[in-house]
């Protein structure tokens, strides 16, 4: 018998049903939010990359102002001819693993705060930035700077 002061999305027999629900759509417009699927359309990825690999990073997609944060969500591959981006399974709803080039990068800046690394990526023609922190931060600025040494300045 059903408690008759629960609504009925809560019942045991709709539970599951309502959070997987909940699940895909809140993935699925953070995605968009984030700009992940756009960019995905752009430079999709369907082979895996040879490089240096980061498990479990920090970064985020988005908005200069208002990014998506993807905290210890990300499966980052720095390699020679590009950024490999994938994310943890549970949260890939249509956020497609992705592969930027160095070429399709318009700019690179890298900041450090406190004792925290962050380097970000501007793509040419497209409005999410790439940002990634921690470990992963260092090895992409030193990959990208190293394939296309024109983004950076000398100080």
């Amino acid at each position: 018998m059903t408690d008759p002061t629960l609504p009925a999305f809560l019942e045991p027999k709709w539970f599951f049903p309502a959070f997987a629900a909940m699940w895909v759509g809140v993935t699925g417009l953070l995605a968009h939010l984030s700009g992940w699927a756009t960019l995905a359309a752009r430079f999709p990825s369907d082979d895996p990359v040879d490089g240096q690999r980061f498990r479990f990073a920090s970064g985020s997609l988005g908005w200069r102002w208002v990014p998506v944060h993807y905290g210890n969500g990300l499966f980052v591959t720095v390699s020679p001819t590009g950024l490999r981006l994938s994310l943890f399974l549970p949260f890939r709803f249509l956020s497609p693993p992705l592969f930027v080039p160095w070429t399709a990068v318009e700019s690179l800046m890298r900041k450090r705060i406190v004792f925290v690394t962050f380097t970000t990526l501007v793509l040419k023609g497209a409005w999410p930035r790439i940002t990634l922190r921690g470990s992963s931060a260092q090895p992409l600025y030193q990959a990208c700077s190293t394939a296309r040494p024109d983004l950076t300045h000398a100080p």
